[in-house]
C-alpha cells in the first residue's frame, strides 16, 4: 500500500501495530523484517505529514476565525 493513502492516522497505527506484531515472531526471516522496519520508518514519515497538514489547516482556521469578527465590523 502506498504510504499516500494512509489518510489517517487509525489507519496508520493499525499497520504500525501489524508491523509489531510480525517483527516479535522470532522465526521471522532477517531481510523481511527489515523490510517491515523500513515500512515503519515510512509510517512514521507519513504519520509527520499527517501531523503538520493538521497544524497548517489548523492555522489557517484560527487565522480565518481571528479575521472573522473584524470583518463583521467594517
Amino acid at each position: 500500500m502506498a504510504l499516500e493513502s494512509y489518510g489517517s492516522f487509525e489507519e496508520l497505527k493499525s499497520r504500525l501495530d501489524e508491523i509489531v506484531e510480525a517483527v516479535n515472531d522470532k522465526d521471522l526471516p532477517l531481510d523481511q523484517a527489515l523490510s517491515l522496519y523500513e515500512e515503519a520508518v515510512g509510517l512514521g514519515l507519513r504519520a509527520s505529514d499527517l501531523l503538520e497538514q493538521g497544524i497548517d489547516e489548523a492555522s489557517v482556521q484560527e487565522a480565518l476565525a481571528s479575521e472573522a469578527p473584524s470583518r463583521a465590523c467594517r
